[in-house]
């Protein structure tokens, strides 16, 4: 039981974290919207003073938000909601992809025998393959070669 909580809780962590942080930057985004709404063209000057309250006490601005229905915040914090359902889901479907049987097995990969190599990769002799390798050579090429070298 404490290994399985300690598994989800292991699990889990990364999306909790993108959710609380997503959410942050949603309270921060809604905040500053308001204040460009309520300073207009003296938003610079409380600019700063808005962001440092934002930042500093972001549970009672999002509560505050959140009360007041604004259409921002509520926008943002579903987008932020559904982009880590969508995360968390997407990496457990890829994860359970690469998951295998009990094999020695990597997705459609076995892993081969000395006798599936030679059947399958090395069925040329080297007698073969050294005769073919000479045959590729252009004898001609090769004279030339040879002169340039030769020659410095």
């Amino acid at each position: 039981m404490k290994d399985k909580l300690l598994n989800s809780v292991k699990v889990s962590w990364p999306y909790l974290l993108t959710l609380i942080i997503g959410l942050y930057l949603a309270e921060i985004l809604a905040g500053s919207v308001m204040a460009l709404s309520h300073y207009k063209l003296t938003f610079a000057d409380h600019m700063p003073t808005v962001l440092k309250q934002l930042a500093l006490h972001p549970w009672h601005y999002y509560n505050l938000y959140l009360g007041q229905k604004n259409p921002v915040l509520i926008i943002v914090s579903i987008a932020v909601v559904l982009y880590t359902i969508y995360f968390a889901l997407k990496r457990n479907s890829k994860h359970k992809a690469w998951e295998t049987a009990d094999t020695e097995t990597h997705g459609s990969a076995t892993w081969g025998n000395v006798k599936d190599l030679l059947t399958q990769y090395f069925t040329i002799s080297s007698k073969d393959l050294s005769s073919q390798f000479n045959e590729s050579l252009n004898s001609d090429v090769i004279k030339q070669l040879q002169d340039k070298g030769e020659q410095k």
